[in-house]
């Protein structure tokens, strides 16, 4: 019915790319001035330090398609059908609320009152002006805070219930057993604690 939807913040993009070249010329400066050797030994925590920003301000986000709402936070993702979903609230960052519990989507903070009026040209309230997009490739904004990621997952569901498609949504839900899904990344933690691991031998044998 509708192209999915990417919410992903542009600063903390951003953010990632600048601490990773500052990283890069860290080493770099490194090399020329120490060696390779010293170089190397200074990889596990510049490593650290990228990996950790980037699970915090690049990977979050937010998408929005016809199956469902995906929330994809620091240490895990949380897929919600939408036979699940309640509503959503608007605390200090964009809350989902849904038949498992709130879910609250660290990419989507609450934008203050100086971002809305730097933000020249853009409606005063995005929840008034949200459209589904049509149905094609996946439309992704860098601009995510709760109010815009809040009135797409609104416009959406609604979009959904008057062409009939969460009809019975609750029988549904209870009939097939849907539920929230939680997937931790495991991976992302594993790599942290690895360097992390890393970077205290190199610390402690400096």
């Amino acid at each position: 019915m509708g192209a999915t939807q990417e919410f992903t913040s542009g600063y903390g993009r951003g953010l990632t790319v600048a601490g990773a070249a500052i990283g890069l010329l860290a080493l770099g400066s490194v090399t020329m001035q120490d060696g390779a050797g010293e170089a190397l030994r200074a990889l596990p925590p510049v490593a650290l330090v990228v990996a950790v920003v980037w699970a915090m301000f690049w990977r979050p986000g937010v998408e929005v398609s016809d199956g469902e709402v995906v929330v994809r936070n620091v240490l895990s993702t949380v897929r919600i059908p939408w036979p699940t979903y309640r509503d959503v609230d608007y605390g200090w960052s964009l809350v989902v609320r849904t038949t498992d519990g709130d879910v609250t989507a660290f990419a989507a903070p609450r934008a203050s009152s100086t971002a809305r009026r730097l933000r020249r040209g853009e409606p005063a309230d995005p929840r008034a002006a949200a459209t589904v997009p049509p149905d094609g490739r996946t439309v992704r904004s860098l601009r995510a805070t709760a109010e815009s990621v809040g009135a797409a997952i609104e416009a959406r569901h609604d979009a959904l219930v008057r062409a009939g498609y969460l009809d019975g949504a609750q029988r549904v839900r209870v009939e097939q057993g849907l539920t929230t899904t939680r997937q931790v990344h495991v991976g992302t933690v594993g790599a942290v604690g690895v360097l992390a691991a890393l970077t205290a031998v190199v610390l402690v044998a400096a």
